[in-house]
């Protein structure tokens, strides 16, 4: 049996010698469950459409969608993120594995950057940043949040990025693919 000295061991730093503690975004892409979409948007005037397809049910597998960061050089833009819309065409977005190290790939099923939708669907996210104003007072700026969304499986979502004007924009959106649901208690 271990002394609780030995046992606080094991959890130690190497360098600071502290206990290490990590969030579970930390661990998520410790294990591999973490992903990215880059998406470099360019200079927009007008809205602009990133759509997905969750992962089917057989696959047993949850997304829960995190806190985007996206940037804008000049003008305000408004976030939306819609649930069973329809979409076309678009260009494919390879979603990155935030573990290097880990052979996991994504889930879903497909992934596009500037697609073609009219949404229709339910909007469950609604944010702004940016500023507005006179040009020689506007400044870009970032959104995110806390709080995360688990999504439904193999269900179209797009997200809509509305700008006040042109504008450069570039996101960075991040997710984990978990198994389990909230009916599961796994969330």
């Amino acid at each position: 049996m271990s002394s609780a000295v030995e046992l606080i061991k094991e959890f130690q730093e190497n360098l600071t010698k502290y206990v290490g503690v990590i969030n579970s975004d930390h661990a998520y892409i410790h294990d591999g469950i973490a992903f990215s979409a880059i998406v470099d948007v360019g200079t927009i005037s007008g809205a602009y459409n990133i759509s997905f397809k969750t992962p089917t049910v057989a696959s047993g597998k949850f997304i829960h969608w995190r806190p985007i960061g996206i940037t804008s050089s000049a003008n305000y833009c408004k976030l939306q993120l819609y649930e069973g819309d329809t979409y076309t065409g678009g260009d494919a977005v390879t979603p990155v594995n935030l573990n290097r190290l880990s052979d996991k790939t994504s889930l879903m099923q497909a992934f596009v950057k500037n697609s073609t939708s009219t949404p229709g669907g339910t909007i469950i996210k609604l944010s702004g940043m940016g500023t507005s104003g006179n040009r020689s007072a506007r400044s870009g700026g970032a959104t995110a949040s806390s709080e995360e969304i688990v999504l439904k499986q193999n269900t179209i979502y797009t997200m809509v990025i509305t700008p006040a004007g042109e504008t450069v924009v570039t996101a960075e959106l991040f997710w984990y693919e978990e198994n389990g649901g909230i009916e599961e208690g796994n969330v």
